[in-house]
Formats: structure tokens, sequence, C-alpha cells
């Protein structure tokens, strides 16, 4: 079927719905009017906790989605260590180095580590080596915690054997600390800390004023940080851990408390209680109001109604929409034609906020349709689309510049320009490092990597074709360099 038939389709079946619309939002009107009275003379208390149940579900998801981005920054500081060449080569435990070659390599690997750990203010971040020898900042409380298993005793803690890493706290009931390990090689582990007190803020709410408490537990629902306190180290509240125990993504209302729970990424859980008795003062006010939000909810779905049958049935509308599908890419419905990318730039940085184009392209990619199938290569393609949108969350677009070459805009929130460089350094080494893979054909090893150019709005450019020039020609210069590296335009 061809596009035009296919709009022509969609028109047909829109006007031959609009009659069916119309009743049902007129349905819906009554449903509304008629459930919100009944609900005000019957349910008000149900209402009620229904209300606080919804609003206590949503900030446990928001704290959650916090905790999770928070840790996912300090593992992504993780990642810094890999940007050390030295780091990931090097190995304690081999003995046929010279006396002099190694103490020179660590040093130059313990200044590097030092400088990350005290921008970022860890209290642990070095490498430790399977003969329990360390480089770079692995604190006197650590190494007397560990004693002389450091190494034997952090492997046990990376429970993610895809991603190689883990996180734990609690170690010998000492939960004042929080760790994150992760693989530098067979012999080597990446390992960083905090204190569980940092996590304060991550789950500190205005919410937490009026009766609510907000706890953070590990899998054996030991609290590591509460807006309660001194309950570190504790286990919860009885009646509340017996309301939440294996339960995940839940809320549940009890005789003395309504708790949420929600696990996140590492399987921790945030856990949020409010007494009953505090809901139940909002009961007598809940009702003076209800009948006005009833009101209100009728208008609002005639308003709806009438909104969504206009803009639905028009035909020209629906001509637009259907011709928007243009600019999206045939394979990939979240990524912009170069075109569409072009011209949605143009709007983004049109508001003179500080915006990067990065410009990520496949290195040898014809030789990798050559030694493995175009299908493979394609392959590597999707794999390089889920990166940028696994890296790039908030990214303003997404752009597919040609068969192996993608664009991304994102928002730039510094404003000094050496944090910016040294943001986008960090952005950019992360994408080399997360795409690098190596394959093995019958002639040896190839590479499977990418390079990545970068220019920044306004300085380098204020319109999206002279951005886009200024990041194609530092895309070119790391493809001069050597691949499996980026340039920042200067």
């Amino acid at each position: 079927m061809t596009r035009n038939e296919k709009r022509t389709q969609s028109l047909l079946k829109i006007r031959s719905m609009r009659f069916s619309m119309i009743i049902c939002y007129a349905i819906i009107i009554i449903v509304v009017i008629l459930g919100v009275t009944l609900f005000a003379v019957h349910t008000s208390e149900d209402v009620l906790k229904s209300k606080v149940s919804s609003m206590t579900t949503s900030l446990n998801n928001q704290l959650n989605i916090n905790l999770n981005n928070y840790l996912s920054r300090l593992a992504n500081a993780g990642t810094l260590a890999f940007s050390i060449d030295e780091a990931y080569t090097y190995d304690a435990t081999a003995g046929d180095m010279d006396e002099y070659e190694r103490i020179n390599t660590e040093k130059s690997i313990s200044d590097q580590l030092s400088k990350i750990c005290l921008m970022e203010n860890f209290l642990d971040y070095g490498i430790v080596y399977r003969n329990n020898s360390t480089i770079g900042n692995i604190s006197k409380g650590t190494k007397s915690l560990f004693t002389d298993n450091m190494f034997e005793e952090f492997e046990k803690m990376i429970t993610n054997r895809r991603t190689r890493d883990g996180w734990y706290t609690g170690y010998q009931d000492d939960y004042e600390r929080i760790y994150y390990v992760k693989y530098i090689h067979e012999n080597a582990l990446i390992v960083i800390s905090i204190y569980t007190s940092e996590l304060s803020d991550v789950i500190r709410n205005s919410e937490a004023d009026n009766g609510m408490t907000i706890r953070l537990t590990d899998q054996k629902y030991i609290i590591m940080n509460s807006t309660e306190k001194d309950e570190n180290g504790k286990n919860l509240p009885f009646e509340i851990g017996e309301q939440v125990e294996g339960k995940d993504a839940s809320t549940v209302l009890g005789e003395k408390y309504l708790t949420t729970i929600n696990s996140c990424d590492v399987g921790w859980y945030v856990v949020c209680s409010i007494p009953t008795e505090i809901i139940m003062k909002e009961k007598n006010q809940m009702q003076i109001y209800i009948y006005i939000v009833a009101l209100v909810s009728a208008i609002i779905a005639i308003l709806i109604g009438i909104f969504f049958t206009s803009k639905l049935t028009d035909p020209g509308r629906i001509v637009t929409a259907n011709l928007n599908e243009d600019t999206r890419d045939e394979e990939y419905s979240s990524v912009l034609t170069k075109g569409a990318f072009i011209e949605k730039t143009d709007e983004i940085i049109s508001d003179k906020n500080s915006y990067a184009m990065i410009l990520i392209d496949i290195d040898n990619y014809g030789e990798m349709i050559y030694n493995f199938g175009r299908s493979y290569a394609e392959g590597n393609i999707g794999r390089l689309v889920n990166e940028i949108q696994r890296l790039f969350p908030r990214s303003e677009c997404i752009g597919r510049i040609n068969t192996d070459t993608f664009a991304v805009i994102i928002e730039i929130s510094e404003k000094d320009s050496m944090a910016v460089h040294k943001e986008l350094s960090r952005k950019c080494a992360e994408i080399c490092t997360e795409y690098r893979s190596t394959l093995h054909t019958e002639s040896g090893k190839f590479p499977v990597t990418v390079s990545v150019g970068v220019a920044v709005s306004p300085d380098n450019a204020t319109t999206a074709e002279k951005l886009f020039d200024c990041a194609h020609i530092a895309l070119y210069t790391a493809k001069k360099n050597g691949t499996d590296s980026f340039v920042i335009y200067d």
C-alpha cells in the first residue's frame, strides 16, 4: 500500500469514527459526574487514601529516579579510570616488570586517580589488585575494615556479571559506607566509596516534614539512610517491614501506615511511609471540595472531548501528521532524518542557550560489511542507536546523517568553557568506551570502534548548518588522528 493510500485510508477511518467519538465522550462526561457524586457521598475516605497513595507512589518513583541517577553518576565516575591508559593495562600481580618501571607506572596511575578522587570528593577512589596491593586513594578506614582480604571481599561485591560491577553496603555491619566495585581486568578492581549520609540529599523531600518518613534499605531491609534520626544499620520498623517484605513497586495500606516500596537499579529499596491518622485528618476537608471537583471534572471532560474531536477529525492536521512520518528514519522511529534533524536543531539552538552537536561515526564500516556481512554490520548500527539512547536519555533530538553516522543535540548547563570541555570530553570518552569491542577474523583482530566530533553553539556557530560543518570537521580530524577517538571543535 502506498503512502497516499495509507493517508486516504486514515482520513476515511477518522471521519467514520467522528460520531462514535462524540458518543464516547458524552458517556465519559456522564460517568465522571455520576462517579464523582457517588464518590462524595459514599467513599470520601477511600478517595483521600487513594489520593495520598498516589502522591506517595509518585514521590517514591521520583526518589527512585533520583537515586538511580545519583548511583549512575557515581558508576560513570568509575569509568573515568578507564581513560587512564595505564590503569587498565598495568597488573601489579605480574612479577616480570622492572621495579623502577613498576614504581613510575604506579605513581603515574596514582596521581591521575587522585585528581579524579579530589574532583568528586570520594572517600575511596583507587584500584585494588589480586595481591591486595592498591593504587590511588584507598582510605585507612577501608583498609582496616577489609584487612588482608580486600580483593577477595571486593570481588564478592560484583553482582552484575554482564557489566562486571556491583554495589554493596553493610560489610561487617558497617552501614556508614557504600561501595561501588568494577573490574578493571581479572586481577584489578576499581573501588569507589562514599558515606551513606551523602544520600540524604537524594532522598530528602519536603513531604518528610508533613509526617512522611523516607528510608533507603538494602536487600535485607536494613536501613542505609532515613529522614528519621539514628536509624542507620537498623531493621525496618516491624509494622512497616511486615507490609513490604517480598514486595516491589507496591503501595500497601495498613491499619497504622500507608507504605510504598520501590527497588532501584542496584536492588536497594526506597520505602516511604505515612501514619494513617495523618491521612484521616484531611477527611472532613475533602467533603467540602468534592462537589467542586465533580463540576471541574465534568468541564474538563467536555473540553477534552471537544478538543480531541476537533483535532482528530481535522483532515489538514491528519495530513500534516502523516507527512511528519517522512521526517523519521525508516528503521528507527525515534531517530530523525538528516533534513529533519537540521531543521529541528535550528529550532532548538534559537533559544540562545548553549548546546552541543555530537557526530558519531562507526569506523571502518565498509570493512565490517566485507568481513562479516551486511546483516552483522547493520546490527552494529542498531547497537550504536541503543548506546546513544542510553548514554543521552535527555537529548534534545537524535538524527541519522548517513548509513553509519548519527548526530545528537544535548543542552549544556555548564557556563565555564573549561567545565564544558571537560563534560563533553567525559561524554565522548564514554561513547568510545561503551561501544568499543574486538572481533576476530582469519586475518587477525578487527576493532569495532567509533569516532566522535563535537561542536558547540553559540561558541562555534549559531545556525544548524554551520554547527554541523564544525562538528563534521572535528569528526574528520578524529578519524585522521587514528579513529576510536574524539575531537571537540575549537
